[in-house]
């Protein structure tokens, strides 16, 4: 047995983590993390947060809450354990803080075990978080979102006294990217703030937007090819012909375009922008926004919230598609995003490793 087999979790534990901006910070964990919530919520001092964190602001009263959380958690059944990094959420706010544009910090814990693996299909990743998120504890992570889609996480680096493991969720119109082929690389930051911004500044957000926009042209062009399909089966009179499409029997062309359409539009947002104001393209691009916006039509703004209601299709929806899909796809091609510059902050990319054996733990559920 390794030794992570050899050491099971406390049913029930209280983390504590130092914070520059909060104090003294108790996060309650394990399969009976209400007992351990409990415990804060008794012991005064403590002021519970809605992410699910207990502070202690007040550091000077600390010698005196100390010994009545401690009995109070063993009454409780639970477990106090001082962590050895400071609250990651400071380092999340100072990140986003040096990030281009304007980015949020937001704190989650997986209080129990089980909730971790709700955040596995969510993930977008090729490197070393994906792993540690589907293999490795973790208690406590932050997203950093950018407003306009993006949306990363982090995490600490699993049996490393210091840095965090950053990567990214799915683009919005993606669901269950687990393997993804498309995939961006998680990075490894350095303790610092500054230089782990440089990092993702210049080297994952433009590996980052390569591969969204590679995985939408992908997508696109596969439902595009398949309607093509459909309708080529349908004029040579064979009106029965069951087309086999990423696994399933289609046979309706507004399918497609249904499944199509959320890639379609976002695709075109990213390649829009480049398509100088005159040209003679404009005009279809036009014709397509409205196409695939059409009123009333909210689109789903991040893979973390539940997507609206999908609008309905027509045949005429179909049709209008057809007639200037070509245009899209010849301009998504020219707008493919560069990429990370190959010599952009080289020093700070850490090598990344194979992780310790995981611990036995029950099957996921996806």
């Amino acid at each position: 047995m390794t030794e992570h087999e050899q050491q099971s979790p406390p049913a029930a534990e209280i983390i504590l983590s130092a914070s520059a901006s909060q104090g003294l910070v108790a996060i309650p964990v394990g399969e009976k993390y209400q007992w351990a919530d409990t415990a804060l919520r008794l012991t005064a001092g403590f002021e519970r947060h809605e992410t699910g964190i207990h502070t202690l602001r007040d550091i000077t009263a600390l010698q005196a809450v100390m010994p009545k959380l401690l009995r109070t958690a063993r009454r409780h059944r639970a477990v106090v354990t001082a962590g050895t990094r400071p609250y990651i959420g400071d380092y999340a706010t100072a990140l986003a803080a040096r990030l281009p544009g304007t980015w949020t910090a937001n704190v989650e814990i997986c209080a129990h075990p089980v909730w971790q693996g709700d955040w596995l299909p969510l993930l977008w990743d090729s490197g070393e978080l994906v792993q540690a998120v589907e293999h490795r504890r973790v208690t406590c992570m932050a997203v950093l979102d950018n407003g306009t889609g993006t949306e990363l996480l982090l995490i600490e680096r699993p049996d490393h006294a210091e840095g965090h493991l950053l990567g990214a969720f799915a683009s919005s119109t993606f669901d269950d990217s687990y393997e993804n082929v498309f995939a961006p690389r998680s990075v490894v930051l350095v303790a610092s703030p500054e230089r782990a911004a440089s990092l993702v500044a210049g080297q994952f957000l433009p590996a980052y937007e390569r591969a969204v926009h590679a995985r939408l042209l992908d997508a696109v062009e596969a439902g595009h090819t398949g309607i093509e399909q459909v309708r080529t089966a349908r004029s040579d009179a064979r009106q029965d012909a069951l087309v086999r499409l990423d696994g399933q029997d289609v046979k309706d062309p507004a399918n497609l375009f249904w499944r199509l359409r959320p890639h379609a539009a976002q695709l075109l947002d990213r390649t829009r922008a480049s398509v100088a104001p005159g040209h003679p393209d404009t005009a279809a691009l036009g014709r397509l926004h409205s196409l695939l916006n059409p009123p009333g039509y909210a689109a789903r703004s991040s893979v973390l919230r539940v997507p609206p209601p999908p609008a309905p299709v027509t045949a005429d929806d179909v049709r209008r598609w057809r007639a200037d899909a070509t245009v899209l796809l010849h301009h998504a091609r020219l707008a493919m995003p560069p990429g990370p510059s190959a010599g952009a902050s080289p020093v700070l990319v850490a090598p990344l490793r194979a992780l310790p054996a995981p611990p036995a733990s029950p099957p996921r559920g996806r």
